[in-house]
């Protein structure tokens, strides 16, 4: 591009971010960061933990496709491969977070993200930024089967939304790491079934910034294409940016969108030097004002979406020291686990209360933990809980484990304040919390038997 139609497209952008008329779709060329004192790219240290956690070689320039690959190979199991991915992932707190991600989330218009990535940091990023560090981003994450969508048009979504296109980290196969991940999650994105209709018409209705996801040439090309209500060749109407550090080595591809998408403008940078200059054009129109959160008050609440299959962990607020040590050595292990981080505060309603419910549909194994404070004869919210794990119990075959209880005191099982259903099953004693390696191992076996029925089904 000459200087001056540089320029112009800079004019337009900026235009249409103004107007709340553009959505970025964003990929890993972005997450650059400080990891154990060294910048590097997130996903390129992603390969080298799981090389080193599936005990395979690795070269340099490998991907996260090639060490999985190589490992499939070497007669590895695919289901091994994403446990061993979720626990590679590094903890937010002990890193630098990408400071492009901070850029974008600075944008505020800029309200619904699509992420080609699989981490957790942009939906962190933006709570950071817009919201004082309250997890109030609503996070969407698609799979194949899962029919997720936008909860509403985007237009009239009421806060930022990151929207998980090729699913989001966990410990079970709902996410894309190989190729042939990814070519699954295009094939379902087109089904008539699973196709997230509301997502897909904000993307033909909007500018998409399609920045930082190193496709291939034909995947490029599928994503500029779902932008467009016609073929490309016939496309007018809006204009679709596209930047990638990857595209200075596709030459057909940069001949392809002049020949039949015109209205696709290419910017020749890299992806991060493309969202610096994006910022800094922004910030001088916009100075930024000494209240950088939002000012848009959301219900700050404790039932966040959980992962499908997760152990739900179920306790009085007295206990949650016990229920922190149980979650603790189970994640250890790969294990997904979800419990109230707020049980002492619940919210009553029954927003909260279709929200914990949903949870308990979700889970692979309800483990309510049992003391002698699950014993008042106050009303506490748990037994909503138990109750209705009670009920989805009974939708299980008699030789299902669903409903596992564990004391962790010496409670009596025939303590009349408890639900006779929990009296009559079999219950592990972990003493102030402390998990011990037997029962770890038959919870390890039954999750990783629901997550292999889950990945039968990916």
């Amino acid at each position: 591009m000459r200087d001056k139609n540089t320029e112009r497209f800079w004019q337009q952008l900026l235009s249409f971010i103004e107007d709340g008329r553009v959505i970025p779709i964003v990929g890993p060329e972005l997450l650059l960061m400080e990891i154990n004192g060294e910048m590097t790219q997130l996903y390129s240290y992603l390969a080298e933990q799981l090389a080193k956690r599936l005990h395979i070689s690795i070269e340099p320039e490998d991907t996260l496709n090639t060490v999985a690959c190589r490992y499939l190979a070497e007669g590895g199991q695919r289901e091994d491969i994403y446990p061993e991915l979720k626990r590679a992932m590094p903890m937010l707190s002990e890193i630098r977070l990408p400071e492009a991600l901070f850029r974008l989330a600075e944008i505020k218009p800029l309200n619904l993200f699509v992420t080609t990535s699989f981490d957790p940091l942009l939906a962190h990023i933006l709570n950071q930024v817009r919201y004082g560090g309250k997890e109030n981003t609503q996070v969407i994450e698609f799979s194949p089967g899962s029919n997720h969508d936008l909860p509403v048009a985007a237009e009239k979504l009421d806060r930022a939304t990151v929207f998980h296109l090729f699913g989001k980290l966990t410990a079970v196969p709902e996410y894309a790491i190989t190729d042939e991940d990814v070519l699954e999650f295009i094939h379902t994105l087109q089904s008539r079934a699973s196709r997230p209709e509301r997502l897909f018409d904000a993307l033909i209705k909007q500018s998409l910034i399609i920045v930082g996801c190193s496709f291939s040439d034909w995947l490029s090309r599928f994503f500029v294409r779902i932008g467009k209500k016609e073929r490309l060749i016939v496309s007018g109407g809006k204009t679709d940016f596209l930047v990638s550090d990857q595209l200075q080595n596709e030459n057909n591809l940069t001949e392809f969108l002049r020949n039949y998408s015109q209205r696709t403008k290419v910017f020749p940078m890299t992806s991060i030097a493309f969202v610096n200059e994006l910022h800094r054009r922004w910030m001088a129109l916009h100075p930024p004002t000494t209240q950088m959160t939002s000012k848009v008050h959301i219900a700050d609440s404790g039932a966040d979406k959980m992962q499908a299959g997760a152990v739900f962990l179920s306790y009085a607020s007295e206990d949650q020291s016990a229920a922190k040590l149980i979650r603790d050595a189970l994640e250890l292990t790969g294990i997904d686990v979800w419990f109230d981080k707020h049980s002492g505060t619940l919210r009553a309603g029954e927003d909260f209360e279709a929200k914990i419910k949903h949870n308990i549909d979700q889970c692979s194994l309800f483990i309510p933990i049992i003391s002698q404070n699950t014993l008042t004869p106050e009303r506490r919210f748990f037994r909503v809980e138990w109750n209705y794990a009670q009920e989805v119990a009974k939708l299980f075959p008699d030789n299902k484990r669903f409903v596992m209880p564990v004391a962790i005191d010496d409670t009596s099982p025939d303590a009349p304040a408890l639900p006779k259903k929990f009296r009559q099953l079999h219950w592990e004693i972990l003493e102030s919390g402390q998990i011990h390696v037997a029962f770890l191992n038959e919870i390890k076996q039954l999750y990783r038997d629901h997550q292999r029925a889950l990945g039968r089904s990916v």
